[in-house]
């Protein structure tokens, strides 16, 4: 969709706030989930760094990693966000929720973007 969760709901496309849904999806990635943690200090070091913030604005505005990229998590993968977004960098998933930061993180390993992490 165009303009990512945003324009799915405006379609008329129902979606799911279920946590069993998010336990689902990071269960599938389980072998792997652990090892897309990654402390700021590790993060840094890594080949073309990008933070990601995908909390909402009120947070992001509080409190971020500095340099981070904010992207609010209703507008995640839209058409303008995943054009900002380089594959060949590694990306450093930011969220307060783990299990929302895996979804994404999960999200955006099936589509190809392959150094993806969550900021510990």
């Amino acid at each position: 969709m165009k303009d990512g969760i945003k324009g799915w709901k405006k379609a008329g496309y129902s979606t799911v706030g279920d946590q069993a849904l998010l336990d689902a999806l990071i269960a599938v990635n389980k072998n792997n989930f652990a090892d897309f943690i990654v402390a700021e200090d590790d993060a840094r070091k890594l080949k073309n760094c990008t933070f990601v913030d995908f909390r909402d604005e009120a947070e992001y505005k509080k409190s971020h990693v500095r340099g981070a990229k904010h992207v609010d998590y209703s507008n995640m993968f839209s058409k303008p966000m995943m054009e900002e977004l380089n594959k060949s960098n590694s990306l450093v998933i930011v969220h307060d929720v783990t299990a929302v930061a895996g979804v994404i993180a999960s999200t955006l390993k099936l589509m190809d973007y392959p150094d993806v992490y969550i900021l510990e």
